[in-house]
């Protein structure tokens, strides 16, 4: 009576706890992934499922954050697996293995109107939008606090990246959890989010494509954020719309790579304790300068070549993947 009042102790506690879900019997990427999910306290998104792949060497030197297009958890859970009829991230999924970093993922739920950036709304649509917003940005704070008590995840450092809807998403969460970011990537957004000063202690990689919807909108942000003395690096691709390509995902991994480079020179001079990069020291020696609309790139002395409002500074690790067409 003992013995089975005890075994059925423990299958309600591991009825209770996030674990990992194993797609088969060998485990591999599987019995690696552990899923966490958040109350987020609205009605049309109530809850927040994250999930965390694991290394496999058991400890994390960082974190990929992947905000995926995925209507529902098991999409994510499938995408991770690469058994989803949806592409696999399996490019990030190699950039992460091959860093070993953590990779955190979640499926992209649109709160906000797609079409229109935040200059471009009421002030009582963008009220309530980033009202709801908090919320999510609460909730996904809390599943990371989960993941760093209890998983030994990085308390930050973090990289981020996200395509489409799930770019909105992800600089939206990089906008208002600046502190747990080192570099974010957001490709093809289409609307942007209002920028704010404390979002200048992150890189930015905001690729889009010039034949795409929300073009005109990413020039806008780029501005905006620029005067705010943002780390930024923009690219619009001539001739690419609402898709992807290689050159995108090159440039976006050279952004994540410069910036882990740079988080590890500030770390050793701070004594071997995590520190962030100057990215305004940074940036303000830039030795070129980019015209973002004509796809130049010039001499710093030369900056008055570029027209101001398509002046952007370009560190010069990542001029020739940059300029690369």
């Amino acid at each position: 009576m003992i013995r089975f009042a005890a075994c059925a102790a423990i299958a309600l506690f591991l009825s209770l706890a996030p674990v990992a879900r194993a797609a088969d019997a060998e485990g591999g990427v599987s019995s690696r992934l552990i899923e966490y999910s958040v109350k987020t306290k609205l009605k049309n998104y109530e809850q927040l499922t994250l999930f965390l792949l694991q290394p496999e060497s058991g400890k994390a030197e960082g974190v990929l954050c992947l905000s995926l297009l995925a209507k529902d958890p098991d999409e994510v859970r499938a995408q991770l697996l690469g058994k989803s009829a949806r592409r696999s991230p399996h490019r990030a999924l190699a950039f992460a293995a091959e860093r070993n970093l953590a990779v955190v993922a979640w499926g992209a739920h649109r709160l906000w109107d797609p079409s229109r950036n935040w200059d471009e709304l009421s002030r009582t649509e963008a009220k309530k939008i980033d009202s709801d917003f908090d919320l999510v940005a609460n909730a996904w704070d809390a599943g990371i606090k989960y993941f760093v008590k209890n998983h030994g995840l990085p308390a930050g450092g973090y990289l981020m990246m996200g395509s489409s809807g799930a770019a909105q998403y992800a600089q939206r969460l990089a906008l208002r959890r600046p502190e747990r970011f080192l570099a974010v990537h957001v490709h093809i957004a289409s609307s942007f989010d209002v920028p704010v000063k404390k979002g200048a202690s992150l890189l930015w990689c905001v690729t889009t494509g010039e034949n795409e919807l929300g073009y005109a909108r990413s020039r806008r942000f780029f501005r905006a954020a620029r005067d705010l003395y943002f780390p930024i690096v923009y690219k619009a691709y001539p001739g690419l719309g609402h898709e992807g390509n290689a050159k995108v995902t090159a440039l976006g991994f050279a952004c994540f790579d410069y910036a882990l480079a740079e988080y590890a020179r500030a770390t050793k001079l701070n004594g071997g304790k995590p520190a962030m990069p100057d990215w305004a020291d940074i940036f303000s020696s830039a030795p070129s300068v980019a015209d973002v609309f004509n796809q130049a790139v010039y001499s710093k002395f030369d900056y008055l070549c570029v027209p101001v409002e398509f002046r952007m500074l370009l560190p010069e690790p990542l001029r020739a993947r940059w300029s690369a067409e």
